[in-house]
Formats: structure tokens, C-alpha cells, sequence
């Protein structure tokens, strides 16, 4: 089964990134010891300090969809009220071509 990338994206509302911010943060480390999880990176926008994404890479879907499923993700359903509307949630396969180290994640 190919692996599968996602990128999930949580907007706070103003004032709200620093709550934001350490409630995604302490997905991290729980994340990187799940089985499947090749790459849970979390990132905060230079311009829009607002915004947050995880950049993701799981070695199958089976593996993301027990992801979904763990305490420290269906407990970000409580910061809803911080944020300005749900994460958006996108997944894809990767396509690779270039150079194999610089072409996928």
C-alpha cells in the first residue's frame, strides 16, 4: 500500500495562536511513536502567524486512519472555539521525479 502525505492546516483567531500553537504541539511527540508515522512536522506562517500545518507522511492509509482515531488528535476538537473555522485536511500520494532525495517528502 503506497504511503500517504497529508497536509492539515488550523487557522486560530486573532490572539488565539499561542493556544493554538502548544495544543498542536503536544500532538508531537504521542505522533512520532505511532506506528506508521514516517513524518509529523508542524510548522507556524512567518506572515500569517495565525495559521499552522502539519506537513505529514504515514506509510499507509490504514496507519493514518488509526492516527485519526488516538486521544491527542480526537482531543483537538477542544481548542474548535480557538480556531476559525475546522482544519482542512488534504492527503496525496507522492508523485517523486528530480532527484529521489529532493522529490518527495
Amino acid at each position: 500500500m503506497p504511503e500517504v502525505i497529508v497536509i492539515a492546516t488550523f487557522t486560530a483567531r486573532p490572539g488565539a495562536a499561542a493556544d493554538v500553537g502548544q495544543a498542536l504541539s503536544a500532538a508531537l511527540a504521542p505522533t512520532h511513536a505511532e506506528a506508521g508515522c514516517e513524518l509529523y512536522a508542524l510548522h507556524a506562517g512567518i506572515s500569517d502567524p495565525e495559521t499552522f500545518v502539519f506537513v505529514e507522511r504515514w506509510s499507509s492509509q490504514a496507519a493514518l486512519d488509526a492516527h485519526a482515531r488516538q486521544p491527542w488528535v480526537t482531543g483537538l476538537a477542544g481548542i474548535a472555539d480557538l480556531l476559525t473555522g475546522p482544519p482542512r485536511v488534504d492527503t496525496f500520494r507522492a508523485l517523486g521525479g528530480g532527484d529521489p532525495a529532493k522529490g518527495t517528502l
